[in-house]
């Protein structure tokens, strides 16, 4: 309703302008240019004075022409400050700034659920420096998600409109933590059906709704419950190990992480890359298999290699994955982030 009064409201003014102009050079003869100054002079109050002394006649229309226009000019400049201010506090007008960022992503992680789980995950994808964005149906549990940068988007995952909106055709991988099993087996469906290449992680109370979701297309479907518990044997049995692959443990001295292999390594030994970074190959993933590597083991298009050492010895390995461009991110896989 606004932009259609404000359209009329340009019109109307257009219109004063031409019918001032045309009013001057009948009634004065000037220049078309002095006829235009002296109607926007008119109607803006300005005052510098007539281009040329003022008849009668032209005294008269200029009286009319300011009561008019200071009118229309008034009621312009208060309904472009109303349009301004709901623009800025209208939450549908904020909601539409924020869906409009998230056209731009490209290769984001989609967080679907935001209770617990969701914020742990949440943060350790924003440590590692990837775009996330967030889905909830509830508005006050993203609001500290809002305040980290996390891209937000309130409504049901399961809808495949609000998976759209939050840009799954165009992610790299989902995350579904709701805390629901159908729920969590609807958005897997409904992002392999919107991405079929879409990697999707989901979580699962049970083994029976594991197996469901991996039928449906989840690539990894987690138990919460049971790594809880895995974890916490694992600290029993080996406190350093389990720290150390979990990531509590940062050091500069050593760290470890899952880097994709680029073209420039295709061919390359795995001593030839320990001799030239320094770095310790501990396992290459290769067709979805972990393989213990040897010395002479060459490395292949699509392996993932597991690296081990100092920071900076890492890096050298991760240079590579720079230089080339055509490999995937690597993605941190145990310790710090850098």
């Amino acid at each position: 309703m606004d932009r259609r009064r404000l359209s009329l409201l340009l019109a109307l003014i257009a219109g004063l302008v031409l019918f001032g102009t045309l009013g001057y050079r009948v009634l004065e003869g000037w220049g078309w240019l002095d006829c235009v100054f002296m109607t926007v002079m008119t109607l803006t109050t300005v005052g510098y004075g007539s281009p040329g002394p003022l008849g009668t006649d032209g005294k008269v229309f200029s009286t009319l022409l300011m009561l008019v226009g200071i009118g229309l000019m008034l009621y312009l400049l208060t309904l472009l400050a109303e349009t301004v201010v709901r623009g800025l506090t209208d939450p549908l007008a904020v909601r539409r700034r924020k869906e409009r960022k998230l056209i731009h992503l490209r290769g984001h992680t989609v967080v679907c659920g935001y209770g617990q789980v969701g914020e742990a995950v949440c943060v350790a994808l924003r440590g590692a420096r990837k775009d996330v964005v967030v889905i909830d149906h509830r508005p006050e549990h993203l609001e500290w998600a809002q305040g980290q940068g996390i891209h937000t988007l309130v409504g049901d995952a399961t809808d495949e409109d609000v998976l759209r909106r939050a840009g799954a055709e165009r992610a790299e991988s989902l995350v579904t933590v709701i805390n629901s099993d159908p729920s969590n087996l609807y958005v897997v469906l409904s992002a392999k059906g919107l991405n079929p290449a879409l990697r999707v992680i989901a979580r699962a109370s049970d083994e029976s709704a594991a197996q469901k979701m991996r039928r449906a297309g989840a690539d990894e479907v987690v138990n919460p419950y049971q790594l809880s518990g895995n974890r916490i044997a694992a600290m029993m049995l080996a406190p350093r190990l389990s720290r150390l692959l979990s990531g509590d443990v940062t050091s500069d001295h050593f760290i470890i992480r899952e880097i994709s292999v680029p073209d420039t390594l295709v061919g390359q030994t795995v001593e030839a890359l320990g001799r030239e970074t320094g770095a310790l190959i501990v396992a290459i993933w290769r067709g979805g298999q972990p393989i213990r590597c040897r010395a002479g083991d060459v490395l292949q298009a699509d392996d993932t290699v597991l690296v081990a050492g100092a920071a900076a010895e890492v890096d050298a390995v991760e240079g590579h994955r720079a230089v080339g461009g055509s490999a995937a991110g690597g993605s941190v896989a145990g310790v710090q982030p850098t």
